[in-house]
């Protein structure tokens, strides 16, 4: 989930002023691009936009922008041995969440969303 989370963080940052959906219409991808922001905003599992992901950076790479939601190069840890830190944490569990973040303290019940009432969503974070 973290990839798809990445390439979301990614997308969103591109979408102010709209040159992004424009390009997307252009480049004949603009079904795809809306099928991922009604995926967010429905709060659908990031996994089921992959492809949707996939067929915009495929979209975009034809005219010659690499990387749209990727990244062009990637960092893998070598087997063995020790990758970055991680952050672990709870965030807000409601489809359109808030800012809300609490970090993970060893033995501590995870916090409860009062709104919802039901428990925060465990997340980890690659510093």
């Amino acid at each position: 989930m973290h990839d798809v989370a990445d390439r979301l963080d990614r997308l969103c940052r591109l979408l102010g002023g709209g040159e992004l959906a424009r390009r997307a219409q252009e480049y004949g991808v603009a079904e795809q691009l809306e099928r991922v922001l009604g995926a967010v905003r429905g709060g659908t599992d990031p996994e089921r936009m992959r492809a949707d992901l996939d067929a915009l950076d495929e979209g975009f790479a034809r005219h010659g922008v690499d990387g749209l939601t990727t990244r062009t190069r990637a960092y893998q840890r070598l087997s063995g041995t020790v990758g970055h830190p991680v952050l672990r944490g709870w965030v807000c569990p409601a489809a359109r969440r808030c800012s809300r973040f609490t970090e993970h303290e060893q033995g501590a019940a995870g916090p409860v969303c009062e709104a919802l009432g039901t428990a925060l969503v465990g997340v980890e974070i690659p510093l």
